[in-house]
C-alpha cells in the first residue's frame, strides 16, 4: 500500500524575489488593444468637444442674430475693405513714386539752372573780353594813326 499524503496543487518553486519569467511579462498584443482604446477615447473625447463648440457657436450666432445673409454681407464688406486697402496701398506707391519724379525734376532744374547760371557768366566774360579786344584795337588804330600823322 502507499500513504495517503495530501493531495492538491504543488507549490511553485522560488520565492517572489525571482526574475519575472515570460507568463510575467506583458505581451504586445495585450499593450495594442490598450493603445487602440486610449486613441479611440481620445477620439470620441476629441469628437465631443467638438460637438460642444458647434452647438455652443450655433447658439452664439442665434443669440448675435447671425444669418447666412447677414455674414454674406459682412464677407463682401470685409472684401470691399481688402480691396480698398490694397488700392490705397497701389495710390500711396503711386504717390511716393510721383514725389521721387518730383525730387528728380527739381534736382534737374537745379541743374538746369547751375548750368546756365554758368553759361550767362561764360557769356559775360567773353562779352567783355570781346569789348577789351575792340578797346585795345580801337587803341592801337588811333595809335597808329597818330604816329602815321606824326611821319
Amino acid at each position: 500500500k502507499r500513504g495517503k499524503g495530501k493531495k492538491g496543487k504543488k507549490k511553485k518553486k522560488g520565492g517572489g524575489a525571482s526574475a519575472a519569467g515570460p507568463s510575467q511579462e506583458p505581451e504586445e498584443g495585450a499593450e495594442a488593444p490598450s493603445e487602440a482604446d486610449a486613441a479611440e477615447a481620445a477620439k470620441k473625447a476629441e469628437e465631443a468637444r467638438l460637438l460642444l463648440l458647434l452647438e455652443t457657436l450655433t447658439e452664439e450666432r442665434m443669440r448675435l442674430g447671425i444669418t447666412a445673409e447677414s455674414q454674406a454681407a459682412a464677407s463682401a464688406e470685409v472684401a470691399k475693405a481688402v480691396r480698398l486697402d490694397a488700392e490705397a496701398d497701389e495710390a500711396e506707391e503711386e504717390a511716393e513714386a510721383d514725389k521721387e519724379a518730383e525730387a528728380a525734376a527739381e534736382e534737374a532744374l537745379a541743374a538746369a539752372e547751375g548750368a546756365l547760371d554758368e553759361a550767362r557768366a561764360a557769356r559775360d566774360a567773353r562779352r567783355a573780353a570781346a569789348a577789351a579786344s575792340m578797346a585795345r584795337a580801337v587803341a592801337a588804330r588811333v595809335a597808329a594813326d597818330a604816329a602815321q600823322e606824326r611821319s
